[in-house]
């Protein structure tokens, strides 16, 4: 018994625990996918044991190998408050905190994404993706579902990583 934890049953993957808190006042508890935005591909099936280890992947398109690492910009141990602009327009309280979280880890791009990520070209990241991991038909969400999920991820990444890419092997 090495890291029980909180996994999901269908895909093996980590599962973290996200709080929901507005104006200071506990909304409640959720869990989600230790990814960047939740796979469209099935929905999570809570269960306690050892997560798989994932390989790495580019966090935009989910290519294998990414070699370059976008560290945050933002520190929030700095300050007590920081405002980012996040484009929450369509996603739910559970994929708000999700992007939310988002600011506080590196992400990870393949040589493809990281030249879409210096053009800021957030639609053709977003074609990438669903590209490389279609919706299905009798998935768990619809395409518009996933476009608003990846665009609020995408938004929250541009607004707290504005420099430029560090080669991943960096770390």
């Amino acid at each position: 018994m090495e890291d029980i934890g909180f996994m999901c049953a269908r895909c093996g993957g980590e599962v973290h625990d996200v709080t929901h808190n507005r104006e200071g006042s506990l909304d409640g508890v959720g869990y989600r996918h230790n990814r960047r935005v939740e796979p469209w591909d099935h929905e999570l099936e809570l269960a306690v044991g050892e997560p798989a280890p994932l390989d790495q992947a580019c966090d935009f398109c989910t290519a294998p190998g990414p070699r370059w690492l976008y560290y945050p910009t933002l520190d929030p141990e700095d300050t007590d408050m920081f405002e980012v602009e996040l484009d929450t327009t369509q996603l739910s309280d559970d994929d708000t905190a999700v992007a939310v979280l988002n600011m506080l880890y590196p992400w990870y791009a393949c040589d493809t994404c990281s030249v879409l990520v210096a053009d800021r070209n957030v639609e053709l990241l977003m074609d990438r993706a669903l590209t490389r991991t279609p919706v299905p038909e009798d998935g768990a969400v619809d395409e518009e579902t996933v476009r608003a999920r990846l665009k609020g991820s995408f938004s929250v990444f541009f607004t707290t990583r504005p420099g430029r890419p560090q080669p991943s092997r960096a770390i």
